[in-house]
């Protein structure tokens, strides 16, 4: 009977989720767990706002307006605006021309020391396939900084994009990249993310929207003990022709205590994509759209139980406002943080939680769900780590990962029926004979066979189609039950796998597993996480300028703060800001502590009034990332006042122009019948701009006029499109 019940927890860990409808896109996954004191915290923001036709200015009565009565439900939480047809343009806030679009959130960890444990960003909204058509890993990428620091450029892993196709012409999508160590390293304040790939403007069928999030595992010695589990996956649940929708998933894997809980003892966080606080409850559903946790539909002030995914980001019923900009309806991402120890279900030494989601009018995209629970005390504790062969913390292509399971006994009674297990990651292959004891009270130690035979105690299987290794321990263990650890013992144990042939990240779990002389299980859980080649550029890049010294020469200076794994810079110049050649390769210093500073001159003869350069800083792997372009002004005849290039165009256009006062700047692009066909509201700064305008592959050939104004002043400039 023992033996079932194993092999029953250990599916429960296998298969975190189970499906009763067929919209995911990609199903839950448990991505991290672990019990440890500490929790999860979560930011993120939109990247789009509405901006009103009139004045070309955000629409900020639309965008927070959360209690109008003339929605069917009314009160807080409701609205009658949306973003379906609405005119979505993207925020960008950082007053930086390297970017078009930039929303910043904080991150807030409590007093103390904190040790950030797993750290993941998401990124998502909807884009024309022209775009991705003409830019393949366009989806893939993103900025992220902190405080005042400099952009990084972050990469998701090739299979780290879920799309689903909304339209014949477009893509909604959601991106997602392991950050643990960059959160690891800057810790908490404001982060800025930018550039998430979106198409602007007017549309139906959801309309436009774009938008990030970040979640956070940390530890914390003031905090209590708790279990912590992070899902991602997926999904569309929408509105079938009229008709209600509804998807049912059942989390597991938790450890819930023997003792009931306080509403604080365990907190839900859900984000999802594309709902709205125009679409609840009709009449003809009351439901509306809906959140449950064990059939008791999840609901607080500012989240109704009828229109739960409004486009809020809360916490306990409470706005976060801690984000810039800070709107209140998000038009496009909903991020909520919710007390649910008492009311909904969760009951002593429960294990998992049924989730629910419903729309009657509505289609959005659950993704992250984590939970925080307060946890059983264990008997056996366990940590996880892993290594790759080749030393550099990410997983390359088809490389050895090592990894090693360890613990201790701390109850002052004994530990019985113990065991170890630990799933191999779905993306990675076992190295047959590579379980090790290295530590193992009463078990043979050394290298272990992959049979369960009476060789030793540990063995490999299979769980429906995931492969696991099991590790029996203790004074009087078999192949097939654990044995006593006393007090005090401690144990070791390792195994190989093989990091797929295509990089992505690898996160597993490992238990232990005891129970005392009665019988009550007890249970302790480790999530070790390595990156794949992909993520943050290794390089945090503090500044970069360019100064004029005599005999054309140009001087540039750069400064970083974070120098893992990176190779060499390439510095590169240009003459149009498209077109760049390498001047020159400068080594890293390969050395980590205190910032390094790096200086080139660079003799050039060049006719035109501007160069302009930027640094391809190039990983231990070969990848290659840009710092932002910056420009040197070699003199000022006035004749050029803006200049739009590269003309002619494909998709996207820059400008380049000089404000003289921190000033809004309207962007329109008009036809050769008059129209304009779009039309862009960015904040200048004083002294040169570079703005970009992406996505124009969507206009018909032919000759386009462009037109900045600022205030009373416009500027005009022809380019044709190709």
């Amino acid at each position: 009977m023992r033996i079932i019940k194993y092999c029953f927890y250990l599916l429960c860990i296998l298969e975190p989720c189970l499906l009763h409808a067929q919209n995911a896109i990609r199903p839950y996954a448990l991505v991290y767990s672990a019990n440890i004191k500490g929790n999860t915290t979560v930011l993120g923001n939109s990247s789009m706002h509405i901006i009103d036709e009139l004045t070309n200015m955000p629409d900020t009565f639309q965008m927070n307006d959360i209690a109008n009565p003339l929605n069917s439900a009314g009160g807080i939480g409701n609205t009658i605006y949306g973003n379906d047809f609405s005119n979505m343009q993207f925020i960008d806030i950082d007053e930086n021309t390297a970017t078009y679009n930039s929303s910043t959130a904080q991150l807030n960890l409590p007093a103390g020391n904190n040790s950030i444990k797993f750290a993941r960003l998401y990124w998502g909204g909807r884009i024309l396939n022209d775009a991705i058509a003409l830019s393949p890993d366009t989806l893939r990428k993103v900025l992220i900084k902190n405080t005042n620091g400099t952009y990084v450029s972050i990469l998701a892993a090739q299979n780290a994009v879920d799309v689903f196709q909304v339209t014949d012409i477009e893509t909604i999508y959601q991106a997602y990249a392991d950050i643990t160590p960059y959160i690891q390293d800057l810790g908490s304040g404001n982060y800025t993310v930018a550039n998430v790939p979106a198409t602007t403007g007017y549309v139906g069928s959801g309309g436009n929207y774009a938008g990030w999030c970040m979640v956070v595992a940390y530890q914390n010695s003031n905090s209590p003990l708790n279990s912590i589990r992070i899902y991602d996956g997926y999904y569309q649940v929408f509105n079938n022709n009229g008709l209600p929708s509804n998807l049912q998933v059942n989390l597991t894997g938790l450890n819930v205590p023997e003792n009931p809980l306080a509403a604080e003892d365990a907190v839900m966080t859900a984000m999802s994509w594309e709902g709205d606080g125009n679409l609840g409850a009709t009449g003809t559903n009351p439901a509306g759209d809906y959140l449950r946790i064990n059939n008791v539909t999840v609901s607080n002030i500012t989240n109704p139980p009828a229109n739960f995914w409004n486009g809020s980001i809360t916490k306990n019923g409470d706005y976060v406002h801690t984000k810039t900009p800070d709107y209140f309806n998000q038009m496009g991402i909903d991020i909520d943080e919710i007390n649910v120890g008492i009311g909904y279900g969760i009951q002593p030494n429960a294990n998992s939680v049924t989730i629910d989601f419903g729309t009657e009018a509505d289609q959005y995209f659950p993704s992250m769900f984590a939970f925080s629970i307060r946890m059983k005390s264990p008997t056996v504790t366990i940590h996880k780590t892993v290594q790759d062969s080749d030393g550099d913390n990410m997983a390359g292509p088809n490389e050895i990962l090592n990894y090693t399971l360890s613990g201790k006994q701390i109850a002052t009674t004994n530990a019985y029926r113990v065991f170890i297990v630990d799933t191999i990651p779905v993306n990675c292959t076992y190295i047959p004979g590579s379980m090790i004891v290295t530590d193992g009270p009463g078990v043979v130690e050394g290298v272990q066979t992959d049979a369960q035979d009476f060789a030793d105690m540990s063995y490999t299987g299979f769980a429906g189609n995931r492969q696991f290794v099991k590790f029996f321990m203790g004074q009087g263990a078999t192949n097939n039950q654990g044995g006593i650890l006393v007090p005090g013992n401690t144990y070791q144990v390792k195994f190989k796998v093989r990091a797929p042939a295509i990089p992505s990240s690898v996160v597993n779990t490992g238990i232990v597993s005891a129970s005392t002389l009665s019988g009550i299980e007890f249970i302790d859980q480790s999530t070790a996480v390595i990156g794949a080649t992909g993520g943050p550029v290794p390089v945090q890049l503090v500044s970069f300028s360019a100064s004029l010294l005599p005999n054309n020469t140009a001087m540039l200076h750069w400064e970083i703060a974070q120098e893992i794994n990176c190779r060499n810079y390439v510095l590169q110049r240009s003459e149009d800001a498209v077109h760049f050649i390498d001047v020159t390769e400068v080594n890293a210093t390969g050395v980590m502590g205190n910032n390094k500073t790096y200086q080139y001159n660079d003799h050039f003869s060049i006719s035109t009034n501007t160069i302009y350069y930027r640094l391809a800083i190039i990983d231990l792997d070969g990848k290659m990332s840009f710092s932002p372009v910056i420009t040197l002004r070699l003199k000022n005849n006035g004749s050029d006042v803006m200049m739009v290039y590269p003309n002619p165009v494909l998709d996207d256009l820059k400008i380049i122009f000089t404000s003289t006062s921190k000033e809004n700047a309207i962007i329109s692009i008009i036809d050769a019948a008059g129209k304009i066909v779009l039309q862009k509201n960015r904040l200048a700064v004083k002294g040169e701009n570079i703005f970009m305008i992406p996505g124009l592959s969507h206009l018909a050939s032919g000759l386009y006029q462009l037109e900045l104004k600022q205030g009373s002043n416009a500027e005009t400039h022809s380019f044709l499109k190709k």
